[in-house]
């Protein structure tokens, strides 16, 4: 997913608009973001400072002609399609063509098992959206066939078709399903069908934060049984958003959420190897502050980047 997708939202809409009464060339705006008065917080016009990696990937791996890559992801990728299913700043501000996760030593790590010869690594990517995490390791070398996304909402699937041109060629198993859905084995849903037993490696980009930490051990629970049971070498790893001082807050329409440090972390994943009979050891570096309102963590939120392994 995004980051802050949902807290992101929450204080666009609390908060007024700066004064812009010079509108120009740029796109026009979705109706209810105009409405609520929120342009540049929720939503903006034009392509952000850090798009250009993601013009390299469309146009290496998509083969959209350089002169035409900045009209195909503001107009062919259907940014206002995407917003209508789901307002976000996520959406609003082009994060689902964000390409920070290449910086991860991790992701550096997960790429390089992927492309050992005959290597029967499996990568499954958690809150995908439009796949651009599967297809930045397409472009980089890596058998799409060992390439798995799961997303809540399959026409955000179906738009990273549009978006990457690859409906033809990728052979990545997509799955639209709720990793919520159960906390067990889940037998018979997709989910479970195409992904239980099957993954050597997980992300999960700005997905845990969205939860609390009831949920956030269902989830946990899911993603262990997508593993495979019997390899030591199987990981979990993203970046989220993090605190100093961990707390739950509450979050959009009320929902909550559970802000982790590096301590209530490996908590979380002690009590999920309770769950699982598992043990898992956890790895955490805070990147940075995220500037951002969660709802009374004023000052102590950090990007949190982590890694779970088998103990």
């Amino acid at each position: 997913m995004f980051d802050f997708l949902w807290f992101g939202w929450q204080t666009a809409m609390s908060s007024s608009a700066p004064d812009n009464d010079d509108d120009g060339d740029e796109m026009p705006e979705p109706t209810a973001v105009a409405d609520v008065g929120s342009r540049g917080k929720v939503y903006i016009a034009d392509l952000p400072p850090d798009i250009e990696p993601a013009r390299r990937l469309l146009q290496r791996y998509s083969g959209v002609p350089a002169r035409d890559v900045d009209e195909h992801i503001q107009y062919i990728s259907q940014r206002d399609k995407l917003w209508a299913i789901h307002p976000s700043v996520g959406i609003g501000h082009y994060r689902f063509l964000s390409m920070q996760f290449t910086s991860d030593p991790r992701y550096k790590d997960a790429l390089n098992r992927l492309l050992i010869a005959d290597s029967d690594v499996a990568f499954l990517d958690v809150g995908c959206c439009v796949g651009q995490v599967l297809r930045q390791l397409a472009s980089e070398g890596a058998d799409s066939s060992r390439l798995y996304g799961i997303d809540s909402e399959s026409r955000f699937l179906s738009a990273g078709y549009e978006l990457f041109r690859d409906r033809d060629t990728l052979q990545a198993t997509l799955v639209a399903g709720d990793l919520l859905a159960s906390g067990q084995k889940g037998e018979g849903d997709d989910a479970s069908r195409l992904l239980n037993g099957k993954m050597t490696i997980i992300h999960a980009m700005s997905f845990f934060h969205l939860f609390s930490w009831q949920a956030q051990v269902r989830a946990a629970t899911r993603m262990i049984n997508f593993l495979k049971p019997d390899d030591a070498d199987v990981m979990i790893f993203g970046r989220h958003v993090g605190t100093t001082d961990p707390l739950g807050v509450e979050g959009r329409q009320g929902r909550q959420r559970y802000l982790h440090n590096a301590e209530t972390w490996q908590d979380l994943w002690d009590q999920v190897g309770e769950v699982t009979g598992t043990r898992w050891r956890t790895e955490v570096e805070f990147i940075d502050e995220a500037g951002i309102d969660m709802g009374g963590a004023d000052g102590t939120v950090r990007r949190m980047r982590f890694g779970v392994y088998k103990a």
